[in-house]
């Protein structure tokens, strides 16, 4: 008999601000509300698993979250929990205990990560491939990323070679720089040396692996908690565990990537997106994913589907290739009918 592999378990992950909890995320596309920015992100949710269920993807999906009651999210958001559930999504509750360690709120979310790959990973074999990824993201070719599962000990990640004195929307100042990373880990012990940054928005690894990821970053806010030093997101402390090779991480940026899309991005332009695996996508919260969750959400799949099995019009659809003159005002002109709608809605209400 043919040796059998288990099952890729594909986590999404998003965590449900408290009423008075402040947070900042620069690419939300979304009202500054509790409610509101995690119905958006649930939006990106439905359209990253019909990427991978409407396609058929031998995988399984969950979503690890610590939304009690739906309600609180209005109409639409339990619409959207009731999508998810429709795609084979296993709902798992998710408290939030590696927040940042100090008063940060910009991606104050960035380390549930963690406890995303801790519930995940609680009832899975140790064998069990796991891929945690961030909810703006597309399936474009999930077997060639499977594919590339990492063997035990070893993490999947996407590398980024940003400038020294690159900055995170503020961060910097606090010496959490790629500079200020190689720095931090000089004085621990580390070679000279940029280290490669680690992105968070794909991580990859059996679920015994990604278990010791978690304990290895337990261990290392405890040494920089004695030292003084905080880093509040999930890529600042990755990279420093990359840094210190305390954990060896393993580069898919040729099968998975962050595309820049939309007329006013400065980011650079990638050759040939259509042969990658897996697209992130933080500029098409408010736009392409938002407009295919819509439809997933009302059942209106035929040409999702049919984009879906071709590459080109995939990358069409979700403004990788292809956007010109035409293309940018349908796209404006839905931006304007929907929040027009909305604010109806509200005067309504």
């Amino acid at each position: 008999m043919p040796e059998t592999k288990p099952r890729p378990l594909v986590v999404q992950y998003l965590y449900l601000h408290g009423p008075d909890e402040a947070f900042h995320y620069p690419t939300a596309r979304s009202a500054p509300s509790a409610a509101r920015v995690a119905t958006r992100y649930l939006e990106c949710a439905v359209t990253q698993a019909a990427s991978l269920q409407l396609k058929g993807e031998a995988c399984d999906l969950a979503l690890a979250t610590n939304i009690t009651d739906p309600a609180a999210l209005g109409r639409t958001g339990e619409e959207l929990l009731r999508t998810l559930e429709r795609l084979g999504v296993q709902m798992l509750h998710t408290e939030y205990l590696h927040r940042p360690g100090d008063d940060s709120s910009t991606y104050v979310s960035s380390r549930y990560v963690l406890d995303a790959i801790l519930a995940a990973a609680e009832a899975q074999a140790p064998e069990r491939p796991m891929w945690l990824t961030d909810l703006d993201c597309v399936w474009l070719d999930a077997e060639r990323v499977f594919a590339l599962m990492p063997p035990a000990g070893e993490i999947a990640c996407i590398h980024f070679n940003y400038p020294p004195a690159w900055d995170v929307v503020g961060f910097g100042s606090a010496g959490r720089t790629p500079r200020g990373i190689e720095e931090l880990a000089r004085s621990m012990g580390a070679e000279p040396g940029l280290p490669p940054w680690v992105g968070g928005e794909l991580l990859g690894g059996t679920a015994a692996s990604l278990r010791e990821l978690v304990e290895s970053v337990e261990q290392l806010d405890g040494e920089l908690a004695s030292a003084g030093h905080v880093l509040p997101t999930e890529e600042q402390v990755l990279t420093l565990e990359c840094a210190l090779g305390r954990m060896p991480f393993r580069d898919l940026s040729a099968v998975a990537s962050r595309i820049h899309t939309g007329p006013r991005t400065s980011g650079p332009k990638l050759a040939n997106p259509t042969a990658l695996g897996l697209w992130h996508l933080p500029a098409e919260k408010g736009l392409s994913l938002r407009r295919t969750a819509a439809e997933v959400r009302s059942g209106r799949t035929k040409l999702l589907r049919r984009d879906l099995a071709d590459p080109g019009r995939t990358a069409r659809r979700f403004n990788v290739e292809g956007v010109g003159l035409p293309r940018r005002v349908r796209d404006d002109l839905w931006i304007v009918t929907n929040k027009t709608l909305t604010r109806a809605r509200a005067l309504a209400a």
